[in-house]
């Protein structure tokens, strides 16, 4: 595959690297920075086959819309005092972690419309679990990964000027008690009910985290390294969030910086009473920020609550599902309320919607470089009206 100058239109000044960097750096663009969410599963396969049989870089090509690939970590983890096996049954994986004092039992459903996996059982069921869990952040030995720092090094080349990588190191303590090890009914319950048996855990864990994603940072090829937060006020409230995920995301993004890499924030869900508390947050970004009615949060919203802040979202999936006139006009309204048109990258927030086709998105991508135009006119006659 060539590289590429990664000049999407004629009149393009700067090429999607540099607008990317620009745009998550808060510096001038030439134009409002745009990442169609095509190249996951959950799109993909409901699409024609000679859009399935399109590589990321043609679908973005495709689409004229700027490059935003994966890279791996760069990093292997061991947990010497667990082990752990998988079983698989249809649509069903149960995964049994081993411990010395017990074991943990889990099971995951894969859903085929999505491609993707969601918890069926949690693992940590009652207070006596949590012994268990302890040993899977116990002496946990974090190293650099020569295969996938080899990937990473080719990714980058390949991508070259047609985008940024990006890379997950993880999620933090509570979140993930939330999401994947107790769920968000039991683990507020477990709060409540053995407050010091959870706080202890969840600086064990807030420990074993930071080294991992430490080393993600320091190893990875990634210009991005994201908290993968998924952070909503309907699962954690706001006391939740400022007592424990956000001391942990500042220690997280001050790692994470020192080792020369913008630190990114997955938060794709009700944050609108948390943007000030996350605007302190060490980051670059708030990804997936997504507007009503599946969010709670506009473009306005996150540049005046959080104006450190680059804004990777902007609009819902429902959105995209309507007349392309309408979304234009959807676009250039939510732009208009803005301040300015700095920290903004335009994306669907979650991934597209499967029934948004290929073309809707080519229509946009020819669309965009006029939308900066259009965005301050709005604002002229806005102002005016007032």
């Amino acid at each position: 595959m060539s590289v590429g100058t990664g000049k999407l239109h004629a009149e393009d000044k700067m090429t999607s690297r540099q607008r990317l960097l620009a745009a998550y750096r808060g510096q001038k663009v030439d134009r409002l920075p745009y990442w169609a969410k095509i190249t996951n599963p959950t799109w993909l396969l409901s699409q024609p086959e000679q859009v399935r049989g399109l590589s990321a870089r043609e679908l973005l090509d495709h689409t004229l819309a700027d490059g935003i690939f994966h890279a791996p970590g760069g990093i292997t983890a061991t947990h010497p005092h667990v082990r752990r096996q998988a079983t698989r049954s249809d649509n069903v994986e149960t995964r049994v972690t081993h411990t010395p004092d017990g074991d943990l039992v889990e099971k995951w459903a894969f859903d085929p419309y999505t491609a993707s996996w969601h918890p069926a059982e949690f693992p940590v069921k009652t207070c006596q679990d949590i012994p268990r869990l302890r040993w899977a952040y116990t002496d946990v030995k974090v190293e650099s990964d020569a295969g996938q720092i080899e990937e990473g090094r080719k990714s980058r080349a390949q991508v070259g000027e047609r985008g940024i990588l990006i890379t997950g190191w993880g999620t933090s303590p509570l979140m993930d008690l939330v999401e994947h090890i107790i769920g968000p009914v039991n683990t507020t319950l477990m709060l409540f009910d053995h407050p010091g048996e959870l706080d202890e855990l969840i600086e064990l864990m807030h420990r074993s985290c930071l080294a991992r994603a430490r080393a993600v940072a320091r190893y990875t090829a990634a210009d991005v390294v994201v908290s993968v937060e998924n952070t909503s006020t309907t699962l954690i409230s706001p006391g939740q969030f400022e007592k424990y995920c956000l001391p942990h995301l500042r220690d997280y993004g001050h790692a994470i910086q020192a080792e020369g890499k913008m630190h990114e924030l997955h938060m794709c869900g009700h944050t609108r009473a948390l943007l000030p508390a996350i605007d302190t947050i060490p980051a670059s970004s708030i990804e997936a920020f997504t507007s009503p009615t599946l969010g709670n949060t506009r473009l306005v919203d996150g540049r005046t609550g959080a104006p450190g802040k680059t804004l990777v979202g902007g609009t819902n999936v429902n959105v995209w599902l309507r007349p392309l006139e309408a979304i234009k006009q959807y676009i250039v309204d939510e732009l208009a309320a803005c301040p300015d048109n700095r920290r903004i990258v335009l994306t669907t927030a979650g991934v597209a919607p499967p029934g948004c086709p290929a073309e809707k998105f080519r229509a946009i991508g020819e669309w965009i470089p006029t939308c900066f135009e259009a965005r301050l006119i709005a604002g002229k006659i806005r102002a005016w009206r007032r």
